[in-house]
């Protein structure tokens, strides 16, 4: 917990049981819906609006128990079949290979569709051409 909410009113009344209040845009949420599955070749409609989890420092993305959501921010595009049905699924597998797999930095995508949330044109463009914008980092 950042000392920024330890103990405020802030963190009693906004915190509802995780560290820090989660962002969140029910807006943006329905922009991610209206895309196609971001998985290079597949482009699958409707998707599941599919949450980033695993931390990534370098993204400035921290941890995320079990029983918690990420930021809204924190969300892509993905198929049934690459979210969670698929034997090499998002949620099937580790996720950091996933993402490696599919060569696309899911973080430095999500960012992006983030910053120009709303902008459907845009949006479509980023998802389409997200392993040239957005390379993967290799796996350790």
């Amino acid at each position: 917990m950042t000392p920024l909410y330890r103990g405020t009113t802030l963190d009693r009344e906004l915190r509802d049981g995780q560290r820090r209040p989660r962002r969140r845009c029910k807006k943006h949420l329905g922009y991610i819906a209206d895309l196609p599955c971001v998985v290079p070749g597949c482009f699958v409609q409707p998707v599941h609006v599919a949450h980033i989890r695993y931390a990534c420092a370098i993204d400035g993305a921290d941890i995320v128990g079990k029983s918690m959501k990420p930021d809204d921010w924190r969300t892509l595009p993905l198929c049934a079949e690459h979210h969670l049905e698929g034997s090499r699924a998002q949620h099937r597998m580790n996720e950091m290979l996933f993402w490696s797999e599919h060569g696309i930095n899911p973080y430095a995508l999500a960012r992006a569709l983030w910053n120009v949330s709303g902008d459907m044109e845009i949006m479509r463009l980023l998802v389409a051409r997200a392993p040239l914008l957005f390379p993967s980092r290799p796996v350790d």
